[in-house]
């Protein structure tokens, strides 16, 4: 990797390996920091401008992780510099004109994830090419340009990076893709899923509306690529479809994998995480704004500012809860607002403890099957939080 030197503008070659080493300490010192200056041994001692230091200390670390960070990071259009090549080729194998236009290439990225991206953005454009796209002949019959248009584009918002795949073409087949779904088992025969859950149907393994298998697409793997490895990146897809007007699909992810700033969450004596982009509020509900639909299914919803939003309680996915009282605690229940997908989440919890950024660690071996979890982050305090992934949360709630 290639970082530049401030000192005569050069460039310094580091192999990822010592900077993945850099980071590893990096997350050892911000730990030890933080079970120094919270130790129990300070309690009720009195050192003068203690909690100046601390402060100072705190923001150094920061800094340190930060920098940390940016030294793993790449320029997107590494990746984008691969597919634009792969275009030329997908041209010959479709017979079909392609306009690829892109956008944000010098959008930074962290290189474990830059080096993960490029074989799942490759099925995405492949699907857009060979499906979304039609033949020049059937885009002139309906007023379009014989060129299709597919456009790729990256941005930071926040600390996540937006990359989208955007295509002119003839749009998803909701009434196949629904056949195929119901052929599986994953609606019944009178249901009609809203769009955002049924374009997820795309991402099951092995699913595929093609008629014929091509060495483009029809053997319904691509899009399971790209689920699973967003999943590992912790990150998240929308896609958005207009018959007759195109395909968007983009990937939400994370700009760091080392580093989480979070919002640390108590419930029944269990400690959790949440990111913290996540978090649209945290209020304070009253008895009467907390309600079970007696009719369908019972689910509880959330009354906000003259809104319903559906209420998700972590006892559904995490063992050893309590059953949830029927009288709220004294001072009320505290709801966590999270946005997702499909829209806003509301999750009761007992107590706010903190805002940290934590050092994430993915689980391994049996945790790995841990429902609605990111993974494990170690606090300041030794203790170990389980990061919430809500999206998987809101899933899970609207099964259950």
């Amino acid at each position: 990797m290639s970082l530049p030197d401030t000192a005569d503008g050069g460039l310094m070659r580091v192999p990822s390996d010592r900077i993945g080493r850099l980071m590893d300490l990096v997350a050892e010192l911000s730990l030890s920091v933080a079970e120094t200056v919270r130790s129990p041994d300070l309690a009720g001692l009195e050192l003068s401008h203690f909690e100046t230091a601390v402060h100072r200390l705190t923001m150094i670390v920061r800094e340190v992780q930060d920098a940390a960070t940016s030294m793993r990071l790449q320029q997107i259009d590494e990746v984008f510099k691969r597919l634009r090549r792969m275009i030329r080729e997908l041209e010959r194998q479709t017979g079909k004109k392609i306009d690829l236009e892109i956008e944000g290439a010098e959008t930074q990225i962290d290189k474990l994830v830059a080096d993960r991206l490029y074989d799942p953005l490759l099925h995405v454009l492949r699907n857009a090419a060979d499906h979304g796209l039609e033949p020049p002949a059937e885009r002139e019959a309906s007023g379009k340009s014989p060129a299709g248009r597919i456009r790729l584009s990256a941005a930071q918002i926040g600390s996540e990076v937006r990359i989208v795949v955007e295509d002119d073409g003839r749009g998803l087949d909701r009434a196949r893709i629904l056949k195929k779904a119901r052929e599986r088992g994953l609606f019944g025969p009178d249901e009609e899923p809203e769009p955002a859950i049924l374009w997820k149907v795309i991402f099951q393994p092995g699913f595929s509306t093609a008629e014929n298998v091509s060495n483009l697409s029809g053997r319904g793997v691509g899009m399971d690529v790209l689920h699973t490895t967003m999943s590992a990146l912790r990150g998240r897809i929308g896609v958005e479809s207009n018959a007759g007007s195109g395909t968007r699909v983009s990937l939400h992810i994370p700009v760091s994998l080392a580093f989480l700033d979070c919002v640390i969450l108590r419930r029944h004596g269990q400690l959790f995480a949440v990111p913290i982009d996540v978090v649209s509020e945290i209020v304070r509900p009253g008895a009467d704004d907390m309600t079970r639909i007696s009719a369908g299914d019972g689910a509880e919803l959330l009354r906000l500012r003259g809104a319903n939003i559906p209420i998700c309680r972590l006892e559904q996915f995490f063992e050893g809860f309590p059953p949830p009282e029927p009288v709220p605690p004294a001072g009320g229940p505290v709801a966590v607002v999270f946005n997702t997908e499909r829209g806003r989440l509301a999750v009761p919890v007992d107590e706010i403890l903190d805002r940290q950024q934590v050092v994430l660690k993915a689980l391994t071996g049996r945790m790995s099957q841990i429902r609605a979890s990111y993974g494990c982050a170690i606090l300041g305090t030794g203790e170990v939080a389980m990061v919430l992934d809500c999206e998987r949360l809101d899933a899970g709630a609207a099964r259950a």
